[in-house]
């Protein structure tokens, strides 16, 4: 199919009509019509049949509408980008983060870039730790921000300062906020455990068994967002990173540094001599001046 066929097949079967597929496309029916029939010519089966005075798709065209319709985003994807690339006068960055940076940091730190420098235009998406150096080395990004990497890579890693965990109970229930609660007072506590969260839970895992403190883990989640809503529901306390606790704001629940405090080192991740070296390390300098003025995320 040629990639006329694609946009009249494409329109046709999302608007079933001849006349409603005509005016999405901005042409006239029997434009639509006679591309309809060429493409039918070529591929040598019916794709619509008229039934009752209504287009009806037949079951070749249903199977085929699933790679039209992956094929018809990609050209949607390409024609933005390529009007994108026209418009970027500045520079553009693709930046990677993790899901925590993601909802505060990363879009603090690019909106004071922007206000720095309104030319750059961005690219943001958030990467588990595992994915960061695979989306480097396969030009998908940047720059990563997330913790630092601590086997041996091929990527350059530029302190930006560190992140810590907090306790997230009920409200007060470790009594005031500005007192750190020691981690032995987890033991055999309920608790919202947390897999595959990234290196700063991993670091928490380690220092319970360092200290041997075992929480009773009632519950399991995946992400510190599902955590603390396990936490508003009553279910026990559980802990998060601080970024995440500042961007959801969670005021209705009590946030405590631990004792002794877990954190992890946070880096800006790139590869040696990237294309944008200056513009990245702009980015970085604002990356870790927010970073410094993060906030006490909830009392």
């Amino acid at each position: 199919m040629r990639l006329r066929h694609i946009e009249v097949f494409h329109a046709v079967y999302e608007h079933g009509s001849i006349s409603e597929a005509a005016r999405a496309l901005n042409v006239s029916q029997p434009s639509v019509s006679k591309v309809l029939r060429h493409a039918e010519d070529q591929l040598g089966y019916e794709l619509f049949q008229r039934v009752k005075g209504r287009l009806v798709a037949t079951p070749p065209a249903h199977e085929l509408f699933g790679e039209v319709s992956e094929v018809y985003t990609q050209l949607g994807r390409l024609a933005r980008t390529a009007k994108n690339l026209g418009a970027r006068k500045g520079g553009h960055l693709r930046v990677a983060v993790l899901p925590s940076i993601g909802l505060a940091l990363g879009p603090r730190a690019i909106a004071r870039f922007r206000r720095q420098h309104p030319d750059v235009t961005f690219e943001i998406t958030t990467l588990h730790s595992r994915e960061v150096e695979r989306s480097l080395y396969e030009r998908e990004c940047d720059v990563a921000i997330g913790y630092r990497m601590l086997r041996h890579t091929h990527v350059t890693q530029t302190s930006l300062g560190s992140a810590g965990l907090l306790l997230v109970s009920p409200k007060g229930r470790f009594g005031p906020t500005d007192r750190p609660v020691p981690i032995n007072v987890l033991d055999d506590m309920d608790f919202i455990g947390l897999r595959d969260s990234g290196p700063l839970a991993d670091v928490f895992v380690n220092e319970l068994a360092r200290l041997e403190v075992a929480p009773r883990e009632i519950v399991t989640a995946h992400t510190y967002y599902a955590a603390i809503a396990l936490v508003r529901e009553g279910l026990g306390v559980t802990v998060t990173d601080e970024f995440t606790a500042a961007a959801l704001s969670i005021h209705d629940l009590s946030c405590y540094r631990l004792a002794p405090e877990v954190r992890s080192p946070i880096s800006a991740i790139t590869l040696g001599n990237p294309p944008s070296a200056e513009l990245i390390a702009l980015f970085i300098d604002i990356v870790r001046e927010v970073l410094a003025g993060q906030a006490q995320p909830c009392g």
